[in-house]
């Protein structure tokens, strides 16, 4: 695995365990923790990180995947995105079922983005870089043109309900939990990353850091709330914000440039994680199942201590688990069935 490679996987395992801990610290949620608290805030900071980092680097990887690809007939095209679509909307509905208690059976989510991400990929690929950017710049910009587009008076269980292939369909494209528009612009952004020079990446960070700061600086001197889930502020994850996807994208560069030019042992935690991250989609699916049986079985949320300590086993018990998977048993995963159903493919 070359070094560019190796910084990739170690993104995408930092991605799943950031994902791990969103929903384990929800399932392990403390009693008479509000959403406006300081732990509250930074376990939500750790969380909001773990979508943009997954779509990112799937769209890093699904855009340098369509360009080798150029010329390939429809068929061929078929071949490769057919099994991809497929696995990727199976999973969706599994973890749909597993978490039952959550989400409707068929609500899209974060893997139904990635199933419309790959359809469209083929098309992306083919647009020049400048195109490219001026729509990524356009997503951004979408939930502050048309907000109501984005559903902002909409509640987690709107969000996450389905009534109706008209709902579904809304759901998918503009208010659900990670709908097309504007998650596309972390997909967008991964085309870029494998596109762009040192130079382009430094500008583009360097306009996010300011972009930040400057929305950090005009929240205290307008006493407007900075960051919230959802909810009055200016950064909300529900729905995806102009503030947090400008904010996610640079986070995302800063971690992308930090771990490129970082010297990456081949031993330990490095290497662990990075194995995890050849796993992601595998774990992703897998690490709901345990959760599930924990909400139904225990009843009483635990005490903050006990909260966190369950939370950060969790988060942590994955990276070993990922790296004796990888090494022992990778043939029998996700990655594996998709490696084998596409093998053929151009």
């Amino acid at each position: 695995m070359t070094e560019r490679l190796r910084h990739i996987d170690l993104m995408r395992g930092l991605a799943i365990l950031f994902m791990v801990e969103a929903h384990a610290a929800a399932t392990f949620r403390p009693d008479g923790v509000e959403d406006s608290s300081v732990l509250a805030l930074v376990v939500a900071s750790i969380a909001g990180l773990a979508a943009p980092l997954f779509v990112t680097i799937s769209g890093w990887g699904l855009h340098r995947s369509a360009k080798r690809r150029t010329g390939v007939d429809f068929a061929g095209w078929m071949r490769w995105l057919g099994p991809r679509v497929a696995v990727l909307t199976a999973c969706q509905l599994l973890v749909n079922l597993v978490m039952s208690y959550i989400f409707s059976w068929s609500a899209p989510g974060v893997l139904t983005l990635l199933a419309i991400v790959a359809l469209l990929s083929p098309l992306l690929a083919r647009l020049s870089t400048p195109v490219r950017s001026a729509l990524f710049v356009l997503l951004v910009a979408i939930p502050s043109l048309f907000p109501d587009l984005t559903g902002v008076a909409l509640t987690w269980d709107d969000r996450v309900s389905v009534a109706g292939v008209g709902v579904w369909l809304a759901r998918l494209l503009f208010d659900g939990t990670y709908p097309l528009l504007p998650w596309l612009s972390f997909a967008l952004l991964g085309g870029l990353l494998a596109d762009f020079d040192e130079i382009s990446r430094k500008r583009v960070l360097s306009l996010g850091v300011l972009l930040s700061i400057g929305s950090a600086i005009y929240s205290g001197i307008s006493g407007t709330t900075w960051a919230l889930t959802s909810g009055d502020a200016m950064l909300t994850f529900f729905p995806a914000s102009s503030t947090f996807l400008v904010v996610a994208t640079t986070t995302v560069l800063a971690i992308h440039e930090l771990t490129l030019r970082a010297t990456l042992p081949k031993e330990g935690l490095v290497k662990w994680t990075s194995n995890l991250g050849r796993l992601s989609l595998s774990v992703y699916v897998l690490h709901f199942v345990p959760l599930a049986i924990y909400y139904r079985m225990v009843e009483t949320p635990p005490s903050l201590l006990v909260g966190m300590a369950l939370t950060l086993a969790y988060v942590l018990i994955w990276i070993p688990i990922g790296t004796y998977w990888f090494e022992r048993a990778g043939g029998y995963s996700l990655e594996a069935l998709l490696q084998r159903l596409t093998s053929q493919t151009p």
